[in-house]
């Protein structure tokens, strides 16, 4: 554990002039770093819930679980904690959350300020967040902690296997795995977890509350102005380059909303759009357009429901794709590339349900999209489905709920 801290500590004294300097220069914002070094205030509560997740997507995968929670045990207090400035930013937007707060730095001093302070009874980490110092300070104090809607890449699964042995303490201190598939349970118990501590109650992004059309939903729809309308949600560098060639050869041509996944990429973003020359702005700007770049975070999911056809980011590049199930939530069918890993079993489920078709490549996306858009008939039938799926998937945030409820530690 000391040469542990001491790693963490020379890598952050290391990294902290890069990080501020990108920033400074428009690039990927640090966040919350006063709160991650436990120099920002905190709230004070006695024996609340702990959830954590690093950025957006984690935060999201949290909202159904509070709401579980809140439903379950409504006198227990919820905080949220996000690592990332728009994972930050999104967690304030929670309801479900008493709070949100920046997640500690794996040292001694932020870690036990943070303990001190949110005094959780019951600690949740999402996904696949294992911090060996965190977790030790847990198990002093008696907190337990449990993993939830667990998940672990083939890439990810690779490096755990390798690192077995330097794992299993962490490992051991985390007193349940609730996996999203057998196949990540069955990843967990290769790792040595005894598959007495792990469950699968399936993923809880299934869960999501479909929001309610929202003001920015409204806005899409009379800037379409009676057009089909794509969004594309959670891209990547090089893939608004392919929808762009893609959608300017679609006729009639639809209402273009992208979505980056990154902030930081929003002014490169549109600085595209206004070089192809299709009369572009930005959703927080002024103008009737025909491609909108979707500049606020938190969004994404209730624009959505404007959306005739989805394209889901990070499957064209190999960043292993986001999160399809909010866009079949409102009944959209999607379109994505060949690149699922951190959505496999989601893809696998949508293609298999009719909810989703693949583009194999760049050149695939234009005639993919024109096939959803001018078959009314076709697409009603997969937006059917795409309901349907996700109405079929719910139930994976009660159980969980239920699951590390009955872990909390007792005063």
């Amino acid at each position: 554990m000391m040469l542990y801290r001491a790693i963490l500590a020379t890598g952050l004294a290391a990294y902290a002039p890069y990080a501020f300097a990108r920033e400074s220069l428009g690039g990927k914002k640090v966040g919350d770093w006063r709160g991650r070094f436990g120099l920002s205030p905190l709230p004070t509560f006695h024996g609340s819930v702990w959830i954590h997740g690093v950025s957006v997507g984690e935060v999201n995968a949290a909202r159904p679980i509070l709401e579980a929670i809140r439903r379950e045990a409504p006198a227990v207090a919820r905080v949220l904690s996000s690592s990332t400035a728009a994972g930050l930013g999104v967690a304030a937007t929670v309801e479900s959350a008493d709070a949100s707060v920046a997640f500690p730095f794996d040292l001694a001093r932020p870690v036990e300020r943070a303990l001190t302070s949110l005094d959780p009874s019951l600690v949740l980490l999402t996904e696949t967040e294992i911090w060996p110092l965190f977790l030790e300070r847990c198990e002093r104090r008696g907190v337990p902690v449990a993993i939830v809607n667990g998940r672990i890449s083939a890439r990810s699964f690779g490096r755990y296997r390798r690192a077995r042995r330097w794992l299993a303490r962490s490992l051991s201190r985390i007193a349940l795995f609730a996996m999203q598939t057998e196949e990540d349970a069955d990843r967990v118990r290769a790792l040595g977890v005894p598959a007495g501590r792990i469950i699968v109650p399936g993923n809880v992004k299934f869960d999501v509350a479909v929001p309610e059309d929202s003001a920015m939903a409204q806005r899409v729809r009379a800037w379409a102005r009676g057009r089909r309308v794509v969004v594309a949600g959670s891209t990547h560098e090089g893939e608004e380059a392919a929808l762009l060639d893609a959608w300017q050869t679609l006729d009639p041509r639809p209402l273009l909303v992208i979505a980056p996944r990154r902030p930081e990429r929003f002014d490169d973003v549109f600085r595209l759009l206004e070089s192809r020359d299709v009369g572009a702005r930005r959703s927080s700007g002024e103008g009737e357009r025909d491609a909108v770049l979707l500049d606020s975070v938190g969004q994404l999911a209730s624009v959505f429901a404007a959306a005739d056809v989805a394209f889901i980011g990070g499957t064209l590049v190999p960043a292993g794709g986001h999160n399809p199930i909010e866009a079949w939530a409102h009944g959209v069918p999607t379109v994505f590339g060949p690149h699922v890993t951190n959505m496999r079993a989601s893809a696998e489920a949508g293609l298999a349900a009719g909810a989703a078709i693949v583009a194999p490549t760049a050149a695939d996306l234009a005639p993919a999209l024109a096939a959803l858009l001018s078959d009314d008939a076709d697409r009603r039938t997969r937006s059917a489905a795409a309901a349907a799926l996700v109405a079929r998937h719910r139930g994976a945030a009660r159980e969980t709920a239920r699951a590390v409820l009955a872990l909390r530690k007792t005063a």
